[in-house]
């Protein structure tokens, strides 16, 4: 089929014209007028409900009898009924704990905690009998319960795994106290084969640093460490362990040890004789401990001997070298060799940082070059291994070491050949009971095994 006209959709052709009944528009505006009618009603008209009617009752005395029995809800208030509950909660006690960071105080921690400062201060009074909180170094552990009404009950600090200070309400006063921590000693036997050096022997074998450096302390007076170590070396002790709930803390006291080396073989057995007195001693019971170190410092080589001509780097001629040059990294650790009193501290011409101290029985040791100084003063008394300084290179040096000299008197002396004086053997009254305490220490160092240098634990 075909269309011939246009079909138009829009305009006067578009649609057709409606036309609208009188009834129908009459009923749309009563419908239009009902739906406002009911929307004003319910939004707008509020008249509140009329009273209700009074009835006529009899007149009656308003006062009950004392004898008629009063409604419980129209009853006065006893004046021994218990308070209705207040509208405020009672705040819940609670516990808190943490660990100081940068720029905290533990007074500031308390009142962060809500307590105010009226209560912090007693609390800090009492602990300032058993520890001074200016000392309070951040990563230090805090605890501590708060009660009901916002009364602290308890507050406990911690410095260490055995240091735990704790401060207690006890009759509304505040009592502080160090509290003890249970320890456990283990004894622990140790056999340990060398490599080349006895900090990475004994990591090798499970132990740690710190136990290495032990063993140096008590033996380094006949044994260089640094230098004398040879792969094949064997280490054996008897060391005691401690520990806090299970977990190791750190070493004890090294009941024996004994070593077996290329240059020797020496052993050491601690010892408390019947008065009180402790020390190292040897087999024979001969004193560990001598007047000199061996060596000052840890060291990689000695660069120059003691000698009476040597070609001078810097001055390029033949020159005395009377002391030993230990090559060493810079701000290594030196150590004094012995007990004394610190005759100078300061810059010397070629010798540039120089410290001189005196010892017993006429002896002067120098130690030249030094980076920096020690916490040491002209006229110090100083104990054995007191920090006199640390490697440098100042003054006439070419390389970073350690210029160590030694004098007797007025005549410079070569430090390795120096006599040691020991202290004090074990006297003959004590030795027959110092054979006995000594016996069941060699018999177990001999039953100790010894692990391989192949071999490896920890």
């Amino acid at each position: 089929m075909y269309l011939r006209d246009p079909i138009y959709l829009n305009g006067k052709y578009g649609r057709r014209t409606r036309r609208t009944s009188p009834l129908r528009q009459i009923g749309n505006a009563l419908f239009i007028a009902l739906v406002v009618g009911t929307n004003y009603y319910v939004f707008f008209y509020d008249e509140a409900p009329p009273p209700a009617p009074v009835m006529n009752r009899p007149e009656v005395d308003s006062t009950p009898d004392i004898d008629e029995e009063i409604p419980e809800r129209f009853a006065p208030a006893s004046e021994e009924a218990e308070p209705e509950p207040s509208a405020v909660a009672v705040a819940a006690a609670r516990e808190f704990s943490g660990r100081l960071k940068r720029g905290d105080t533990v007074f500031q921690v308390l009142q962060d905690q809500g307590i105010d400062h009226t209560v912090v201060s007693p609390v800090m009074t009492a602990m300032r009998d058993v520890f001074d909180f200016r000392k309070a170094q951040v990563g230090h552990r805090f605890e501590g319960e708060i009660d009901g009404q916002g009364r602290l009950k308890r507050f406990q600090f911690q410095t260490g795994p055995l240091d735990v200070y704790e401060v207690r309400m006890e009759d509304s006063d505040y009592i502080a106290v160090k509290k003890h921590i249970p320890v456990e000693t283990q004894i622990t036997r140790l056999g340990c084969e060398m490599g080349t050096s006895l900090f990475a022997s004994l990591t090798r074998c499970g132990e740690g640093p710190e136990l290495a450096q032990r063993v140096v302390d008590l033996l380094s007076f006949d044994v260089d460490f640094f230098q004398e170590i040879r792969q094949g070396d064997v280490l054996r002790m008897i060391v005691e362990k401690v520990h806090v709930d299970g977990r190791f803390l750190k070493y004890g006291r090294i009941r024996a040890a004994r070593y077996e080396g290329k240059f020797g073989t020496v052993a050491a057995y601690f010892y408390k004789d019947q008065d009180g007195r402790e020390a190292y001693y040897t087999r024979q019971g001969r004193a560990l401990k001598k007047e000199f170190l061996k060596t000052p410092l840890k060291y990689t080589r000695i660069s120059s001997g003691y000698t009476h001509r040597r070609f001078h780097p810097t001055l390029h001629r033949w020159k005395k070298h009377l002391a030993i040059d230990y090559a060493a990294p810079v701000n290594t650790p030196v150590q004094a060799v012995a007990s004394g009193v610190v005759r100078y501290v300061g810059k010397k011409g070629a010798s540039g940082n120089l410290v001189i101290i005196d010892h017993h029985a006429g002896y002067s040791s120098y130690y030249a070059h030094l980076n920096k100084f020690g916490r040491i003063e002209v006229g110090d008394q100083v104990s054995q291994r007191t920090l006199v300084g640390y490697v440098g290179q100042t003054g006439r040096a070419t390389g970073p070491h350690l210029h160590f000299a030694l004098k007797h008197g007025k005549k410079w002396v070569n430090p390795l050949n120096v006599k040691n004086i020991e202290a004090a053997p074990i006297s003959k009254t004590e030795l027959g009971r110092f054979e006995g305490a000594v016996q069941p220490l060699i018999e177990a160092l001999r039953e100790t095994e010894v692990q391989g240098y192949a071999e490896r634990r920890g």
